[in-house]
């Protein structure tokens, strides 16, 4: 481990399995936190008055996200555009550490988006995007489901990067504790937000990494708080793998160390065609 001690690799690693996600305060500095935030001051408009109209006609995540590259969205560096600090993040050696206990030696960036929420802005969905619960599983509601190996379930995995404060008392992630292992559909009345007792917030201050796998079911909270919701979101996943066909590329005349290059390669067979992100 390059950024925790032995015994706290230990101690994080257990508990990043046993709730699927986890929360490590004061990984950014202020300095950091303030920069980055200018950097995209520049570059995002002021969210619309009519927020609401215009979640109404588009999907409400056409008013929450920013710097999209990848997955959902086209190719191109997104975010890491604006900026040499968002680039210097995808290889954080916090984010590293992380992703070495979940996804191996071998993995690389699948994608990337901001998320931003001005108060009076609604829950998001419940969802997994892997296991028992993913959108287009075979699992039937109360049957125990067993994964079928062709099926993906914990390699891909998150890294978000606070930038200003979210918690119980104000919003932001939500994630069912120990639901990445689950072996049962998500039941309606809890999707439908009818009994949500074990859904939580965490409390993430600015500065803070929060780290979930996508097979932990997770979703926004109603935005309460006076000042503005702002996140990164880095989604890394084993090498073989890949969300969708479009890629997080490398923004031109960034300077890039060898491992962001790598992370930012193709996806190819872990060791057999691409190396070791820590070699």
């Amino acid at each position: 481990m390059e950024y925790f001690s032995d015994e706290d690799a230990e101690y994080f690693q257990y508990l990043y399995d046993l709730q699927g996600y986890m929360v490590i305060k004061d990984v950014l500095t202020k300095q950091q936190v303030a920069e980055i935030n200018s950097l995209i001051d520049e570059k995002i408009p002021p969210l619309p008055e009519n927020w609401e109209e215009v979640a109404a006609e588009k999907h409400a995540y056409s008013i929450y996200r920013f710097g999209m590259a990848g997955g959902s969205y086209p190719s191109g560096p997104g975010f890491l555009d604006w900026g040499q600090p968002l680039v210097d993040l995808i290889d954080h050696p916090l984010i590293m550490d992380i992703m070495r206990m979940q996804l191996g030696d071998a993995f690389r960036l699948d994608r990337i988006f901001g998320m931003r929420m001005q108060k009076g802005m609604p829950n998001g969905k419940l969802h997994s995007d892997y296991g028992a619960s993913e959108p287009f599983t075979y699992a039937e509601r109360g049957k125990y489901y067993p994964q079928p190996g062709f099926q993906a379930l914990h390699g891909f995995g998150v890294a978000v990067l606070n930038l200003t404060d979210s918690g119980p008392d104000t919003g932001g992630l939500r994630v069912i504790p120990g639901s990445h292992n689950s072996h049962f559909r998500l039941p309606n009345r809890i999707r439908e937000e009818t009994n949500t007792e074990m859904v939580i917030c965490p409390e993430a201050p600015a500065g803070s990494m929060v780290f979930f796998s996508e097979a932990t079911t997770h979703g926004t909270g109603a935005w309460t708080a006076d000042h503005e919701r702002r996140s990164l979101l880095y989604k890394y996943c084993a090498s073989q793998l890949t969300w969708s066909r479009t890629r997080v590329t490398a923004p031109a005349g960034a300077t890039l160390t060898s491992r962001q290059q790598l992370l930012l390669e193709e996806p190819a067979g872990a060791k057999w065609f691409f190396p070791s992100v820590f070699d």
